[in-house]
């Protein structure tokens, strides 16, 4: 990590000294060192030290970059030191020092669903207003961040609906459509005369049906993909994450992830905005409604098993994140959009209350994440104060 070092900082807890020899002692040793990682994440998960300074963690943050920067570093390494990352942050002030931005960027190509996500953690820790670096909100970011949350949106009909992704026997049509790929782009001629002749200036469309049935690996068929319709480099990103959800698309285990890591991307886009204000928060009526769906599907209750409560809980920081902004243009769009939501969010804060208080259920952690979210969601969509009901975290 490239820093500038300060002459003099305050003495750092001897507990967290011992945590920092204990990495450097392994840092080497790729399986010890996310033995080490994923032990102190149990044990500290809660990080029950006083708030520090970044730049105490220099050395651990180098030996996290070249584990990070390696090609070949195993999956479940990269995610282990992605969360040890995102707990630094989230417990150190100077953020502004970290500056291992071009290793999350390339790590957010990654095909392993569970490191996008953990890198999607860091960068929504990033992005919060309280952070000053604003290299998130940088193009190559956005783009990247843009194209993730929008990836059920390349269907050969349209947008597929979140709430018909996250069922567990999607209808045939919601197959078909979840396994195509539509990509629209604008092609240049190229300055190779050589190829130019082969290509065509202007807009162009790839359209592709059953990916998930094409031979060899999603890297094979990326790369084939690429060559034979001659996409442009600047969409290589979105084209990929496509193909590798379509490809995905027929395994609900593995679709879920993928919604997971829309909801999350759609988070981070928005922190981005509202932290820096890099342009207008993308909100629209459809995106609103899509996130409803998720939190009060159709027939079903909050905490019922038809949809993974955490999912519940993601769409819920989504919509509050992407009303966090107050332009007119979102002023007007929430006026028209309140009636139709109109106190459902009260509705889940009742339920989430009853749930909260069931201290022997197994999903006790996940409930209390629910009802967490639940007190930071946005007062505009909820019912009039008389409607509401106090949320009562038990003793633990």
């Amino acid at each position: 990590m490239a820093s500038k070092r300060k002459k003099a900082l305050p003495p750092l807890d001897e507990r967290l000294v011992e945590v920092q020899k204990q990495i450097d002692r392994v840092s080497s040793k790729p399986t010890e060192l996310c033995s080490c990682l994923r032990h102190i994440l149990d044990v500290d998960g809660a990080w029950p030290y006083d708030k520090g300074d970044l730049l105490h963690w220099a050395n651990v943050l180098d030996v996290l970059d070249v584990v990070l920067a390696k090609t070949d570093s195993p999956d479940e390494l990269l995610v282990v030191v992605l969360k040890f990352t995102r707990l630094l942050l989230e417990n150190s002030s100077n953020r502004h020092v970290y500056n291992s931005y071009e290793h999350l960027k390339k790590v957010l190509e990654h095909d392993n669903c569970e490191v996008v996500m953990a890198v999607l953690h860091v960068l929504a820790v990033l992005a919060t207003p309280r952070s000053t670096r604003q290299v998130v909100c940088e193009p190559p970011f956005i783009a990247k961040l843009t194209a993730l949350s929008s990836i059920f949106a390349g269907a050969a009909d349209g947008p597929l609906s979140l709430s018909a992704c996250c069922s567990d026997a999607p209808s045939a049509e919601v197959i078909a459509n979840g396994t195509s790929v539509k990509l629209q782009f604008y092609r240049t001629l190229d300055a190779d005369p050589a190829k130019a002749s082969e290509s065509e200036e202007g807009a162009a469309t790839v359209l592709l049906h059953n990916v998930h049935q094409m031979p060899g690996t999603d890297e094979e068929v990326y790369a084939g993909v690429m060559r034979d319709h001659r996409v442009p480099p600047e969409s290589e990103f979105s084209l990929r994450s496509k193909l590798r959800l379509a490809r995905s698309f027929p395994i609900s285990e593995r679709r879920l992830q993928w919604v997971r890591v829309q909801v999350t991307a759609m988070t981070v886009l928005a922190n981005c905005h509202a932290a820096y204000n890099a342009g207008q928060v993308p909100v629209n009526e459809a995106q609103l409604s899509e996130l409803m769906g998720l939190l009060h599907p159709e027939g079903s209750e909050v905490g019922d098993g038809s949809l993974p409560l955490d999912l519940q809980t993601l769409a819920l920081k989504a919509l509050t994140t992407l009303l966090s902004e107050r332009s007119r243009a979102t002023a007007a769009l929430l006026s028209s959009a309140a009636a139709a939501h109109h106190g459902i969010l009260a509705s889940l804060m009742r339920k989430a209350k009853v749930q909260v208080n069931d201290v022997e259920s197994p999903m006790l952690a996940d409930r209390l994440k629910f009802g967490e979210a639940m007190l930071l969601s946005p007062g505009c969509l909820r019912a009039p104060a008389r409607a509401r009901t106090r949320l009562t975290l038990p003793a633990l």
